[in-house]
């Protein structure tokens, strides 16, 4: 996988003047947290090793909030001492890494592209340079990208009114060779003198990503980040953090009137074993609290089950995550026992093996309305994983999956 990127954090934000005063573009504030953290927090779900921070003005703000470490990332500043333009600005920075393939972002835009699968697209395509594109609608703010049937880049065309087309979305991967092959003045312009120049000469290779998109660089655009971006910044997580997630429907497949029995009807819902290692980033710990009365009712024994969890946790380590611990309720509903959500022993057994846990900084997704009701119960964060629900929950979303593209 790729692990350095490039952040071009210098801008000026003269656009944003009215919205945000003395503050570097990438640094504006949305809903309190600055745009730049954002994208870093974007970039660490993906096992990126080194970020170069291509800072000009005002650079001491980015410098004195970041340090020089955010999230396990290296972070390393390449200081532009005159505005050297996109291309001056990455080069300058681009002599600093240390691998061959590099991953660029335009600081004031945000573009959720699954960083993975560009990078094997790249790789598969044997590209020099690899654009991430966003498909719109009715829009005249941005030109259009030209692909042939191999997603080749093979033009660009000016702004002007479009019903639909692809745009550039700012988000690249570039092979070192690619650029340093060239001889650029120290200042230019990497749109034209690179991207528009060059496509006819290297191969450009264009990947199309329906990832959310946006560009802070407007006030309106600024405006809506405000509204989008809630969804990332109310809950301020850390590793100070638990996650306790239910296990039918939201890790495997919840079989509709009747019971995971062995390994053979155990199956992870897509998108759960690359979703853990993610959510492993955020939080200091991930418990499943489980309600398995299939146990008191002679379907399956306690020592089957144990089987199952232990598959489980064997399958999400092998593909790079970690589950703290899981419980499990083998009651009878009519038992009404403790242990069973909506009640909340499981909960407790995690409190004494973990004393560090606080529940009023957890957050507790299931797929049922008992799993709601145990959350609440402890004073958590609630995620229903169900589009269907209107209930007092704090958020919903579809899968797990969703839940951590959200906020890791």
């Amino acid at each position: 996988m790729i692990e350095e990127a490039i952040i071009l954090a210098g801008g000026l934000g003269t656009r944003l003047r009215s919205k945000v005063a003395e503050l570097p573009k990438s640094m504006a504030p949305i809903n309190g947290i600055p745009f730049l953290q954002y994208q870093l927090n974007y970039l660490a779900q993906f096992d990126i090793k080194t970020v170069y921070l291509a800072v000009g003005y005002l650079s001491e703000v980015i410098t004195e909030f970041f340090g020089n470490n955010y999230k396990g990332m290296d972070i390393v500043y390449s200081f532009e001492k005159e505005p050297l333009g996109t291309g001056g600005a990455i080069s300058q920075a681009l002599a600093e890494t240390k691998t061959d393939e590099i991953l660029i972002l335009n600081g004031d835009t945000m573009f959720q592209v699954e960083l993975n699968e560009f990078y094997k697209s790249h790789i598969e395509n044997k590209a020099d340079f690899s654009m991430a594109l966003k498909p719109l609608e009715n829009f005249e703010r941005y030109g259009v990208v030209q692909l042939n049937n191999d997603n080749q880049v093979i033009g660009f065309e000016e702004k002007q009114f479009q019903e639909a087309g692809i745009i550039n979305g700012g988000v690249y991967i570039l092979n070192k060779k690619a650029l340093t092959s060239y001889s650029f003045p120290k200042k230019y312009s990497f749109e034209k003198e690179f991207l528009e120049s060059k496509f006819n000469k290297l191969k450009f290779n264009g990947f199309i990503s329906n990832g959310y998109f946006l560009d802070i660089g407007i006030p309106d655009d600024y405006d809506q980040a405000q509204e989008d971006f809630k969804r990332y910044s109310n809950w301020n997580l850390d590793k100070t953090w638990t996650l306790f997630l239910d296990r039918d429907g939201v890790i495997n497949t919840h079989i509709k009137g009747g019971y995971v029995t062995g390994l053979d009807n155990f199956e992870f819902i897509e998108g759960v074993l690359s979703s853990i290692p993610k959510l492993n980033k955020v939080f200091g710990k991930i418990v499943v609290v489980t309600n398995q009365q299939c146990i008191g009712k002679g379907i399956i024994t306690e020592e089957e089950l144990n089987t199952i969890h232990s598959h489980m946790k064997i399958e999400i380590k092998k593909n790079g995550g970690q589950l703290d611990a899981v419980y499990f309720a083998p009651q009878l509903v009519s038992e009404n026992s403790e242990m069973r959500k909506p009640n909340t022993g499981m909960a407790d057994k995690a409190k004494y093996q973990f004393p560090e846990i606080e529940f009023s900084k957890s957050i507790m997704v299931g797929d049922s309305l008992s799993d709601m009701e145990f959350g609440r119960r402890k004073g958590m964060k609630l995620v229903y994983i169900n589009p269907g629900l209107n209930g007092d929950t704090d958020r919903t979303f579809p899968t797990l999956e969703d839940f951590s593209k959200s906020i890791s």
